[in-house]
């Protein structure tokens, strides 16, 4: 049984160690063999596959059969045509101040020339953009026909996104990546790869022959990440393994895998959905499930962005959007729509189509957290984040409130840990109605793993909260501004816990009301039924 590679992203290395190879070369063919207008776009999350998806490409325009066989494009490739290779890993060029970001974006080119032997009149070139030009252009009238592979086209702009130089950073990499666009006749095949679609890019506006990938070409909705048939099949073996590990069947191994890291749909014009492939290729010889892919990256950005937006992590289970909204994200403002979609924090769970005199269209998106594995992250992150807590901290705070609820302690959960959780909200995030400030609750009692019961409908109107354990039932009730005496009137007016009252459990009554002028709760009034 072959290892799964997670960390190794050079399809050479790959094959010539041993490694399992999950094989998408007929996808890959399929774009390579075109001799015009071969030029793409493919946005993914991070550390879905991007980078060795153009090292593949790099090792077929070398001619590296060798490294092909038994794989589906074997036969299909010309393996007698080879061509320069200009493969740049945008992460690398990525620099803390701009001028250190233009040294790096000179010495891209600097490089090129190095290792095809080039001369370049670098004295006559004004900025990196047009040096980036000039070098290309060198290279075809003495090469002919290359193929340039751009991977992370976005990391250099991303340094500068919480600073006041994003302006004079885009411009510059605006300038670099226009280089291209002079030499479009000279490029053989060009694949360039980000997790954003930056708006304001000259590889954007000028290229007019780029073909985007990204949402429109459902044929390719697969190419990035595995599909359930690719772990059932290719993974077969390592699937079993997973499953003995867990001491079940086969099925129920791939339901907890699909469960935790399955349904990221790209497209709306495809029903193919894919798994995290890093989450998987950790898991799968693991044998233990959790959250891989998350903890390759805290998203403070993208909790940052929901905060900016006034939402939380439980507001995610339905955004209506459109594609459209969904193809653009602009460095200015961030919209958290297309960021969190972007990231793979959000995914397409139903696509609206509407009848037209022109035919059939996708007029717009209901999208959702794709898996188990990035809600608990977002939920965990987000409180870290806009608490300003370390994980210590946080997760001190969370084995306190755990123990209180399982214990029953509902007095101390409310009045330390509940007065804590409030507290500890930083000044900048007001907590500006009964809704918002029940939220926060909400959500804190979830990631707790309580069983709560949102809005619980009774015959005269709907309790706020109505947390069960094996030691009781809670019915909780929210004031904003006026007094937890009225909380606990409405409660007994409205027979929020009469549904309980023939439970053998204990049934406590919670009033909490919520001051503006304290940022915090008064102190609650906690009664039995």
């Amino acid at each position: 049984m072959k290892p799964i590679a997670t960390a190794n992203y050079d399809f050479e290395g790959l094959i010539k160690g041993g490694y399992v190879y999950v094989d998408k070369t007929d996808m890959l063919y399929r774009l390579a063999k075109r001799d015009k207008d071969a030029i793409y776009f493919i946005s993914r999350p991070r550390r879905f596959g991007k980078s060795l998806m153009l090292s593949t490409f790099k090792c077929l325009f070398e001619g590296k059969k060798q490294l092909f066989k038994g794989l589906k494009i074997e036969k299909k490739w010309d393996w007698s045509k080879t061509y320069p290779v200009v493969s740049l890993n945008m992460r690398s060029e990525a620099a803390q101040s701009l001028p250190g970001l233009e040294k790096n974006l000179w010495g891209v080119s600097k490089k090129i020339a190095r290792e095809y032997g080039l001369k370049v009149n670098w004295r006559e070139c004004g900025d990196c953009g047009k040096a980036f030009s000039e070098t290309l252009e060198a290279l075809a009238k003495k090469h002919g026909p290359f193929v340039l592979l751009i991977d992370e086209y976005d990391v250099p702009l991303q340094t500068f996104l919480r600073t006041g130089k994003l302006g004079a950073a885009r411009a510059m990499l605006h300038d670099f990546y226009g280089g291209i666009k002079d030499n479009v006749g000279s490029i053989r095949f060009m694949m360039m790869t980000g997790v954003s679609k930056f708006t304001k890019l000259s590889v954007f506006s000028a290229l007019n022959n780029l073909t985007d990938l990204t949402m429109d070409r459902p044929e390719f909705a697969g190419m990035l990440g595995y599909t359930r048939k690719e772990i059932e099949t290719t993974l077969a073996p390592q699937l079993g393994a997973f499953a003995r590990k867990l001491r079940c069947t086969r099925e129920v191994a791939l339901k907890r895998l699909l469960a935790w890291y399955d349904s990221y749909r790209f497209s709306p014009y495809s029903n193919v959905k894919v798994l995290n492939p890093v989450s998987v290729g950790q898991a799968l010889p693991s044998g233990i499930l959790t959250d891989y892919w998350s903890k390759t990256g805290v998203p403070t950005l993208v909790v940052e962005r929901l905060q900016a937006g006034g939402k939380m992590p439980s507001d995610l289970a339905e955004v209506v959007t459109t594609p459209g909204d969904l193809d653009v994200c602009d460095a200015n403002d961030l919209p958290w729509i297309p960021l969190l979609y972007q990231s793979g924090y959000l995914t397409i769970k139903k696509v609206v189509w509407t009848d037209s005199p022109d035919g059939r269209y996708v007029s717009g998106l209901v999208l959702g957290v794709p898996n188990f594995e990035v809600r608990e992250n977002l939920k965990s992150n987000f409180w870290r984040t806009i608490m300003h807590m370390d994980e210590a901290s946080f997760t001190a705070l969370v084995d306190v409130a755990k123990r209180q609820l399982a214990e029953g302690n509902v007095d101390a959960l409310t009045n330390e840990t509940l007065f804590s959780l409030y507290a500890a909200l930083p000044s900048t995030w007001r907590v500006k109605d009964e809704a918002e400030a029940k939220r926060y609750f909400l959500m804190f009692m979830k990631f707790l793993g309580a069983t709560v019961h949102a809005e619980q409908t009774s015959a005269r109107g709907y309790a706020d909260a109505i947390v069960e354990t094996r030691k009781g039932v809670y019915v909780f009730e929210f004031k904003f501004n006026r007094s937890a005496k009225a909380a606990i009137r409405q409660i007994r007016e409205k027979g929020y816990a009469d549904a309980y009252k023939a439970d053998k459990r204990p049934v406590t009554l919670i009033g909490i009301n919520f001051s503006a002028k304290k940022r915090n709760i008064d102190e609650p009034i906690i009664e039995p039924l």
